[in-house]
């Protein structure tokens, strides 16, 4: 059915009126299986072992974290969801996953981005979250980027994309954890060499 809607012109205030028929237009009116097969995809390639829990939609909010678990405000899943995922696992990795230094590499580079006249929206966090976001959504449409050069924002976004700063991290916290016992067992180990080395020489002379 046709309607006469009323609009403005970008960047003006000149009014606009337009003839609409929405019969005609490509709306996506169902989401798929494959839009959660998608989205589960993604969610345990970059952060396997954080949970991301679907929730009745909100009005104001698309998405939160609170470094346990990340929440999608939904109704249906689809493309904007995949995007609000890609937002909120990136907010979760810089909670849980990703260096001060990465951080400030990224916040550094983010900053010269739109200004757009918002406390909120302009916060090296939100900016980015949503830089990441854009480059993720990017990866999973097929584009191919050359390989980042490192010390960049787009080589961090690119280990964690692909899952290998997940794993860096696992492995931080298990040397971490060892760290403690290696504190002891280091000298243990450089006294033993010691001994080893002064009871060695009389047999090495005779």
């Amino acid at each position: 059915m046709k309607e006469i809607i009323q609009g403005r012109r970008l960047g003006t205030g000149e009014r606009v009126e337009f003839e609409y028929d929405e019969s005609e237009t490509n709306i996506v009116r169902k989401s798929g299986a494959s839009c959660e097969s998608n989205l589960t995809t993604h969610a345990e390639r970059i952060y396997p072992d954080v949970p991301v829990i679907i929730a009745p939609a909100r009005a104001r909010v698309g998405g939160v974290v609170d470094g346990q678990k990340i929440v999608l405000f939904t109704d249906s899943l689809g493309r904007q969801q995949q995007t609000n995922l890609f937002h909120e696992l990136w907010h979760h990795a810089e909670k849980c996953a990703i260096s001060a230094g990465d951080l400030e590499t990224v916040y550094k580079e983010v900053a010269g981005g739109d200004d757009w006249d918002c406390d909120y929206l302009n916060e090296p966090r939100e900016r980015a979250a949503r830089a990441f976001e854009h480059y993720a959504s990017a990866r999973a449409s097929g584009l191919q980027f050359t390989p980042a050069r490192k010390g960049t924002a787009q080589a961090i976004f690119e280990r964690l994309y692909e899952g290998t700063e997940h794993a860096a991290h696992l492995k931080r916290r298990r040397q971490e954890r060892w760290e403690p016992v290696m504190s002891w067992v280091r000298p243990l180990a450089a006294l033993a060499a010691m001994v080893g080395v002064f009871i060695g020489i009389p047999h090495f002379l005779f």
